[in-house]
């Protein structure tokens, strides 16, 4: 959610946006549309649905568990008063000494950044339904250069300093996805309690990939979408099934079938890859839970390595409208830590739904979601 999540990418983000269904206790479950966002086959088809529905959600997760940010700004506020101090000649030999051990310190830092939001909205069809969404994910690493050291040393040798000078810089990559599809789903005769889905779809994907100095480092410039930005057009389609066998549901979803390689503006190639993830939902009595994992790696990408990530969740109805959703997802990526999550599912009838999730790891490294569903 995702996310410590060092690097985000797709973060897989806030393990809110994953729903689940929340009514094991009661005679016919919730309409959750945005359950075709992650397996096309997910939502059951329902004749008995006439309404337009409109479900949107959105999602943060930052990781500055570094504190990289934080020490940028105090590198920056020393190396600006060092090179004031220079242009008075009231430097000398030492004064040097504590920016070059907070640049030593900071070396391989990182920060990241997951962000994004979709929407689902049904149609006089209950077998077709239009999706849309827009998904953001980022890690900047700070790199040190050695030879700033001696450049710091050298200028307080003879008084004169200038910080545009320094080489260390912030590394930056982000992935920016945004799509427009049709999701259908349907049955086939001959599979009993299975649903199959697909989903055509319009897809552009941005690389966003920088160099910044430390000199010239600002905090919006990390992931300034609006320079150093290649983008791709492209279509592509997601495909689901979902077979139901008592109180157990299985699914299966697979994410951008045609994969394409592309290029960002300084050259890192970035593979896109298609990705399998598989659910295994448990209605009990009380609760119902559900077990979700990727079976194929995130793809890398510069500075975010390639991840895997598994969520376990749980819905525990507190009340015929109040449901209590606890989760705990796990990264398998050199960087990433685990994340537990807790959250609030409020329904008032099958349609109308207000769904908000909170993760939490340390001051520093945390993120939220909610989720909106109403007729129109």
């Amino acid at each position: 959610m995702p996310l410590s999540l060092r690097n985000l990418y797709s973060c897989l983000f806030v393990a809110g946006l994953q729903p689940l269904s929340l009514a094991a206790h009661a005679t016919t479950p919730p309409y959750q549309l945005a359950a075709v966002q992650q397996n096309p086959a997910a939502l059951n088809l329902r004749d008995d649905i006439s309404a337009t529905i409109l479900q949107m959600d959105g999602y943060i997760f930052i990781d500055d568990s570094d504190e990289l940010i934080y020490s940028l700004k105090k590198a920056n506020d020393e190396g600006r008063a060092l090179e004031g101090r220079s242009r008075g000649i009231l430097v000398i030999p030492g004064d040097e000494a504590e920016l070059v051990q907070r640049l030593e310190e900071m070396g391989d830092d990182t920060n990241n950044l997951a962000a994004g939001g979709h929407f689902t909205l049904s149609t006089s069809s209950p077998a077709w339904h239009i999706v849309g969404g827009s998904e953001f994910s980022g890690s900047a690493r700070f790199n040190y250069d050695e030879d700033d050291a001696n450049r710091l040393r050298f200028a307080t040798l003879v008084g004169l300093f200038s910080f545009g000078e320094l080489q260390s810089s912030m590394e930056v990559s982000a992935l920016w996805s945004n799509y427009l599809g049709l999701n259908y789903r349907f049955n086939i005769d001959g599979f009993a309690n299975t649903q199959f889905g697909i989903t055509p779809k319009i897809q552009n994907i941005s690389l966003i990939e920088r160099s910044i100095l430390i000199s010239e480092y600002e905090e919006e410039k990390l992931f300034d979408s609006g320079r150093d930005v290649d983008h791709t057009l492209q279509l592509n389609a997601d495909l689901g099934i979902r077979h139901q066998l008592n109180r157990w549901v299985l699914g299966l979803a697979i994410k951008d079938i045609y994969q394409q390689e592309m290029q960002s503006t300084i050259g890192t190639v970035y593979q896109q890859r298609s990705q399998v993830n598989a659910s295994i939902d448990y209605q009990a009595t009380r609760a119902t839970w559900r077990l979700d994992a990727d079976l194929t790696p995130q793809a890398a990408f510069g500075e975010m390595p390639a991840q895997r990530v598994y969520n376990l969740r749980s819905a525990i109805p507190l009340s015929q409208r109040i449901t209590l959703l606890l989760g705990y997802s796990w990264l398998n990526n050199p960087y990433g830590d685990d994340s537990p999550s807790i959250g609030l599912h409020y329904n008032l009838d099958q349609l109308l739904h207000i769904h908000a999730e909170f993760n939490y790891v340390s001051n520093n490294e945390l993120g939220g979601s909610i989720n909106l569903q109403l007729p129109l």
